[in-house]
């Protein structure tokens, strides 16, 4: 009898407790909307004024705006700058920059003849890769442009552009 009776004492237990095959939880979700990445360019890049003679060479303009000639040409006195961009973000983001893959091409106002520029070089690490300190980043260019003689490339002012492009990381 004992075990009759503790058997209908756990089953009534068992029948008259609350059992739950389903649960709701309150749970919660967040999102944040950061400052876009923007860029401007604040310099030029400028490989100044020069003379080309029979064999032509290059100029090459570094990140830190130092210039240096190779070949038959002389830097005459006068501008010439790394090219200069400030990037805006979020403070305390990374961001990489692409330089470009691409010979960027000058070309001559008056003849249509072209130079080329090449071998792209920034002042950020190896990696391009950088970190928006209070937001702000100046992110300096330099690139190597390679003249031809002098009948190649006439006396004139030579224009262009190149494309970077900058990323949040």
């Amino acid at each position: 009898m004992y075990r009759y009776f503790s058997f209908v004492v756990f089953l009534f237990l068992l029948l008259s407790g609350k059992v739950q095959a389903q649960k709701s939880v309150s749970a919660q979700i967040f999102a944040e909307v950061i400052q876009g990445v923007a860029a401007t360019e604040n310099q030029p890049l400028n490989f100044g004024r020069f003379i080309t003679g029979t064999a032509g060479g290059s100029i090459t303009i570094s990140p830190d705006g130092q210039r240096l000639t190779r070949g038959e040409i002389i830097a005459e006195e006068g501008n010439y700058t790394s090219g200069q961009f400030l990037m805006e973000g979020d403070a305390g983001s990374t961001f990489s920059i692409k330089l470009p893959n691409e010979k960027a091409v000058l070309t001559h106002q008056e003849s249509g003849k072209t130079m080329y520029v090449s071998e792209w070089i920034s002042n950020l690490p190896l990696s391009n890769v950088a970190t928006l300190n209070e937001g702000l980043c100046l992110i300096k260019i330099g690139a190597t442009l390679n003249v031809g003689t002098v009948y190649e490339n006439p006396v004139g002012v030579y224009t262009g552009s190149f494309e970077i492009t900058f990323s949040y990381n």
